[in-house]
């Protein structure tokens, strides 16, 4: 794969911490010492830096059992960008459900997390503490943003609050939505309706949306969808296209003891260059660049597939 010419935008490894920002971790657990024994495995970055000229940030871990009993994850912030905070299932009976319990804050409120959930968090938006409470099966989970770079206004980790720390349009809501809060309408658990096309060689795939954003969605959001292929042979985005906007895909493997294998091959077109696929992968996917179709093949160990753009609205060039 590495004489390939699109070989340099498909990821397979995490980015490390620089030495500055270990110290500056380990200054901030001083001060916020945290009593959990929840783990979480480090498993994806994508940025500028990972791959030359992707407009896309996104950081994976994966969470295994455990409970948090005192402390807390992060720290309140704000970003000029709009930005998604997502868990997701590996429950195959129920993959709307977490069996976990995760505590945010969003502006002033807090929220707890139970079911698999893109949290839209439009730029301005102070958000956090984020806590992982509870988690009593494996739980997928990342934070992405239509940016090149992650960056952020907080209080501690090097990020000195300026004197106007975040320009941005971002109004809070007066009113209380359905769940009887203002900020509850931006956290995602359903799907949008979505017309599949038919199914390409043999049907042998158990598969399973879980749960989409959009700006129908979540009025601003970018576009994200996540689909679980728990076994067998299928093929997704049968047709080759491409886009006007910048795509990010990934390919996940979920087995606990080798969560970088995949467990079987996915294979994706990209430009006139076929890649094969054995390793958990982010793919950027620039604006134009013909891709697809995504073909998974004999898989033994369900595997997440997801597609991120920075588009308000999911469309395709014929």
């Amino acid at each position: 794969m590495t004489d390939l010419k699109y070989a340099g935008n498909i990821v397979t490894e995490t980015r490390e911490y620089t030495p500055e920002e270990v110290k500056m971790l380990e200054e901030f657990r001083k001060t916020h010492p945290v009593e959990s024994t929840i783990k979480a495995h480090r498993l994806l970055w994508m940025d500028n830096n990972m791959v030359k000229g992707a407009s896309m940030y996104m950081e994976c871990l994966w969470l295994w059992e455990g409970k948090t009993t005192s402390g807390t994850t992060e720290e309140p912030h704000v970003h000029e960008f709009d930005e998604v905070i997502g868990f997701i299932s590996t429950d195959k009976a129920n993959p709307g459900e977490l069996d976990a319990r995760m505590e945010i804050i969003l502006g002033d409120e807090t929220h707890y997390l139970t079911k698999s959930c893109l949290v839209h968090v439009p730029g301005g938006m102070k958000h956090c503490p984020l806590t992982f409470r509870e988690v009593n099966r494996p739980v997928f989970f990342f934070t992405l943003a239509p940016v090149s770079t992650y960056g952020r206004t907080s209080d501690h980790l090097g990020n000195k609050p300026k004197a106007d720390p975040v320009k941005a349009n971002f109004v809070p809501p007066e009113k209380p939505d359905a769940s009887g809060t203002r900020y509850g309408r931006y956290i995602v658990t359903g799907l949008k309706p979505k017309e599949l096309p038919p199914r390409q060689g043999p049907p042998t795939a158990e598969t399973a949306r879980v749960v989409s954003l959009d700006n129908d969605m979540s009025p601003g959001a970018f576009y994200a969808e996540f689909v679980w292929v728990w076994s067998g042979t299928t093929t997704m985005a049968p047709d080759g296209h491409a886009h006007q906007w910048d795509e990010l895909i990934g390919i996940i493997g979920s087995d606990r003891e080798n969560p970088r294998e995949l467990g079987g091959e996915v294979s994706i077109i990209l430009g006139d260059e076929k890649h094969t696929l054995t390793q958990s992968s982010l793919i950027f996917v620039p604006g134009g660049l013909f891709h697809c179709p995504l073909e998974f093949k004999n898989i033994e160990k369900p595997v997440l597939c997801f597609t991120v753009g920075n588009t308000t609205e999911y469309t395709i060039i014929k």
